[in-house]
């Protein structure tokens, strides 16, 4: 090793290894090379999730570094309950348990490598550990001890091989309590379901029984945290920030409207992928559409540094898309384009634009990350096309619409079997008709998790498929499994907010407040522009924060943009009772039932999970279930 090209800096260090690596190896080689692929896999992703790097993984070993040992010992938490939770799907002979030791300390860099005592101890640490355990240094545990709300076992000091001097030790029990609320114990939840994509509304019917036990001191606590509504101006994030603003259809024909969106879509959804771009979601991007844009006013008020603009002009078989890029600090145009082409290359005419668009905001991007600016999973223009109808009515989160948009995903499927999007799309608009209480047969809810799951046999980094699951799971009450689709959808796609809602959503469920409030705040800042669906969320937090006035308001406009959200509405006769205005809980009884004829008030009650709502929703009018054999 070459002195002059060593350099040293204090890190902290986790080490890992798999217990019982050989007998498994023994057992059934091809079996455990697969599981330990997929685990590596999940690990460095909460890695990276906690701004660690995986420096190396021989073996069964794996070696990461943190900035802090705050980040390293959250991101062992969270790797020993994510790796828990996919063990339960596995026989007990073939599950795979890993072992963790960190430590803070001075250790040596050449390239990529690390070298010295720092590693040398975790690696020490890991061998004290238990299987599915942690152990940390002293050092470690001074650092993070009234930082993190978990149980600490002082192991003593404790001599290890090739370190001269003794080590304190200590041994985190990772199912301690989190946030200063117990994690929830057994049981399952109630059987309601969310869906990707529909903006918090149907993610609620979990949420809003996890909000409504919450005591006040915790309504302060949201309050203080800013998750009881959308940032206004927002500061810049610390890496580059865009947004894609709604390319106009210069097609002449309202009808091509659907591709313009669908490429305005397809062009944020590349960008995200890569996590080190902060990309506006399409939601509050969307919000823009139709309107004048001054460039800096809509930069200020999403917190962005960098605007896209565009149009997109589709003329028979030949498509003409021009776009520019503005630095809206000083309203400098730093790169524009036209291409004209066929219909075929539309699809490596969106990855070239992507990647033009990231080379210009002189993002260093690795080879890995741009692997993943990746080609749509289809080839099949037609199929494509059908894609991008459906998702133009699957956005308005209207019945019909609704309704619409799975025939035209079923189209896409029919022409193309094989595309993943096609298959997760066309399952979300079975979870959405039974989450908005369009309907309450539980069968659309088996189909809306085979048609996820058969995304995921074609395209594992489905982010649609992956936050679909991740409803599906907290449907059942498998919250731990649902925060570890959660976050792979947030791996596929950090920048879309659905899946740190939904992250937020298991963790809360299981006492895990903070990190579940830091989860929904990251959301909001995603999306600052909120739909009807994410101001019914942010008015359901408000209520239990004291903030009723601005809860009722809230819920008051979703209910007024959106004449098939039943949900508000149910939540509105529940306070409109409580206040003694009958009148007006009828009157919001007729929308429901006009939206949905046959929703009875226990359906609408469990709906509105942990909220007492069965008898002001009777007073209102709502039915009870009709008597098997009656007419």
């Amino acid at each position: 090793m070459d002195p002059d090209a060593v350099e040293r800096k204090l890190a902290a260090i986790l080490s890992a290894d798999v217990v019982g690596y050989s007998r498994l190896m023994a057992e059934d080689e091809a079996a455990t090379i697969r599981t330990l692929t997929e685990y590596r896999d999940q690990i460095a992703m909460l890695v990276r999730q906690h701004r660690g790097r995986v420096v190396d993984s021989p073996g069964d070993n794996l070696l990461a570094e943190f900035p802090t040992a705050l980040d390293a010992v959250q991101g062992a938490v969270e790797i020993q309950r994510v790796i828990q939770a996919r063990n339960a799907d596995l026989p007990a002979e073939r599950r795979m348990e890993f072992r963790i030791g960190v430590h803070m300390g001075d250790v040596s860099v050449e390239g990529d490598r690390i070298y010295g005592d720092g590693v040398n101890i975790a690696a020490r640490l890991e061998g004290l550990a238990e299987a599915g355990g942690i152990c940390i240094s002293g050092t470690v545990h001074e650092q993070v001890e009234s930082k993190l709300d978990l149980g600490y076992e002082d192991l003593g000091e404790q001599h290890v091989k090739n370190i001269p001097k003794p080590l304190r030790v200590f041994r985190v029990h990772v199912g301690a309590v989190q946030g200063g609320v117990p994690r929830a114990v057994g049981g399952r939840g109630r059987r309601v379901r969310t869906v990707v994509g529909v903006a918090l509304t149907a993610v609620l019917l979990v949420g809003v029984g996890l909000w409504a036990t919450w005591p006040r001191p915790l309504g302060l606590l949201i309050d203080a945290l800013g998750v009881s509504g959308p940032p206004i101006n927002p500061p810049l994030p610390d890496k580059p920030s865009i947004v894609v603003l709604p390319f106009t259809n210069m097609s002449g024909d309202p009808e091509q409207e659907y591709f313009s969106d669908g490429i305005t879509e397809d062009l944020t959804t590349e960008l995200s992928r890569n996590d080190a771009l902060f990309v506006i979601s399409r939601s509050s991007a969307f919000s823009y559409k139709g309107q004048p844009v001054i460039v800096e006013t809509v930069a200020r008020e999403l917190g962005v540094r960098y605007v896209l603009e565009g149009s997109v002009r589709k003329v028979g078989d030949r498509v003409r898309i021009t776009a520019q890029l503005i630095d809206a600090r000083n309203s400098f145009h730093l790169w524009s384009e036209r291409y004209d082409r066929r219909l075929t290359d539309i699809f490596a005419l969106q990855t070239e634009l992507a990647q033009e668009i990231q080379t210009n905001l002189r993002v260093a991007i690795r080879d890995a990350e741009i692997a993943r600016t990746r080609l749509p999973e289809t080839r099949d223009v037609d199929a494509y096309d059908a894609l991008l109808r459906g998702l133009f009515h699957f956005q308005r989160f209207r019945r019909d619409d609704n309704l619409e948009a799975r025939r035209w995903f079923a189209r896409a499927v029919e022409l193309d079997p094989d595309f993943a999007s096609a298959h997760a799309m066309y399952g979300n608009t079975h979870g959405i008709e039974y989450g908005f209480g369009w309907s309450r047969d539980p069968g659309l809810l088996v189909r809306a998790e085979d048609a996820a799951r058969r995304a995921l046999q074609l395209d594992i980094a489905s982010s649609d498929a992956w936050n679909t699951l991740a409803n599906v799971h907290l449907a059942r009450g498998e919250y731990e499994a649902a925060v570890t689709a959660a976050e792979q959808g947030i791996a596929a796609e950090p920048n879309f907010e659905i899946p740190h809602v939904l992250r937020g959503m298991a963790l809360a469920a299981q006492g895990r407040i903070l990190p579940a409030l830091a989860s929904i705040r990251r959301a909001l800042r995603l999306n600052p522009r909120p739909n009807p669906g994410q101001r019914l969320a942010i008015a359901f937090v408000n209520y239990r924060a004291g903030q009723i006035d601005e809860a009722i308001a809230l819920l008051e406009e979703a209910r007024a943009e959106n004449p098939d959200l039943i949900l508000a509405r149910l939540f509105l006769i529940r306070h409109r009772d409580s206040e003694g205005r009958g009148n007006d809980a009828r009157v919001l009884a007729e929308e429901v039932l006009r939206i949905n004829p046959d929703l009875t008030a226990e359906e609408g009650e469990r709906m509105l999970v942990g909220f007492e709502a069965l008898e002001p929703l009777r007073r209102a009018g709502l039915p009870r279930p009709r008597t098997v054999g009656a007419p």
